[in-house]
């Protein structure tokens, strides 16, 4: 007896093409299996998009986080798509979700249960035996993924109002940029805010820190000319090439209360730490430098506070994928047919897109 309590018609022997990573390989693999059958708590979606991230490049690097993974997984943690099969417990459990509900997907597939600290306090992000689908899970770089129900987050309006392409980059690309400025940093209206590479994310964190957050002035610092133009684009109230920040700093006598950082690199931190008000804030979400030292009289003599923040919780993207229907944030996304991918991956690892990009099966 099938677990489907309902779904959409689809062949016994159904299958689909999905781009997978394999241990040691430097580009997906373009597989045809299985259109996967949904558990008990589990929903099948239609993919509608799905992101690619930096940590898509770092999964294939040999020398980065996958280069000892022993896993095959379908990739794409950046996901949003169409509810077309529901397990069977999932109608009493969350009636929320039926055949045609449009979700994001939360790509953290955290244990979510009572006993776990982390879980059961809100911060999801940090449990212990959370999976990511795409990056170790299967996610969603094929026409079909099957997630735990409790990881599809409804999204707000339908998809003409809330774009696929925009709701699934929102859950990295705007999330993690989310977190750490309101959930880690509790970023205030009367604060100065710099944002360090205007990126994916950094665009992102500008519009959340102008435009959702209402910080009293934004500024952001990038070494391409063209990140500055979207920089200002998304709100920032100036942009600013790193090369001339200390004197525009010093020409504007503009305080800085706060620092992200989503560079992460040892050139970019002490930037940061010179720059920086004294009481200020860095927060460091990029990840060029796999090591950053510092003295602690350095930071001791400004009072600052240094922080990290990784990815997000599921509370975190309802609120985003909310701001976004509000018009309080605006990502700017490019879309790409899914067997692009490998051309996707290229022109990211060479600094070659200009907005973050959604695969379309």
């Amino acid at each position: 007896m099938t677990s489907v309590s309902a779904a959409m018609e689809l062949p016994a022997d159904s299958k689909m093409s999905a781009y997978r990573y394999r241990p040691q390989a430097t580009i997906p693999i373009r597989e045809e299996i299985p259109i996967p059958t949904p558990g008990p708590d589990e929903v099948l979606i239609r993919v509608l998009a799905a992101g690619v991230c930096h940590s898509d490049v770092d999964l294939l690097d040999p020398n980065g986080f996958g280069a000892n993974a022993t896993y095959t997984c379908t990739m794409g943690h950046e996901n949003a798509g169409l509810v077309v099969a529901l397990g069977s417990s999932v109608p009493s459990t969350y009636p929320e979700l039926t055949i045609g509900s449009y979700i994001a997907v939360y790509s953290v597939n955290a244990c979510f249960k009572a006993s776990c600290v982390a879980c059961r306090t809100g911060r999801d992000n940090l449990c212990p035996n959370a999976t990511w689908l795409g990056l170790g899970g299967n996610g969603a770089w094929a026409s079909h993924c099957v997630l735990r129900a409790i990881l599809a987050v409804p999204v707000p309006g339908n998809i003409h109002t809330l774009p696929p392409a925009v709701a699934a980059i929102a859950t990295d690309a705007v999330l993690t940029p989310y977190h750490a400025l309101k959930t880690c940093i509790r970023l205030e209206p009367e604060q100065n805010v710099l944002v360090v590479g205007a990126g994916g994310l950094g665009l992102n964190a500008v519009s959340i820190a102008k435009n959702c957050l209402r910080a009293r002035y934004v500024l952001a610092t990038d070494i391409r000319e063209s990140s500055l133009t979207q920089a200002l684009e998304m709100g920032a109230d100036h942009a600013v090439l790193m090369g001339g920040l200390v004197g525009f700093l010093q020409e504007s006598q503009t305080v800085i209360d706060v620092v992200v950082d989503f560079v992460g690199s040892q050139q970019t931190f002490d930037m940061a730490v010179s720059l920086v008000a004294p009481g200020g804030r860095i927060q460091v979400v990029g990840l060029h430098d796999k090591i950053l030292q510092f003295a602690p009289t350095e930071l001791m003599a400004k009072d600052l506070t240094v922080g990290s923040s990784f990815c997000g919780t599921k509370a975190d993207l309802v609120e985003v994928l909310a701001a976004i229907a509000d018009g309080k944030i605006q990502p700017k996304v490019e879309t790409r047919p899914l067997e692009d991918c490998l051309q996707v991956l290229d022109d990211l690892r060479n600094g070659k897109l200009k907005n973050r990009v959604a695969l379309i099966p």
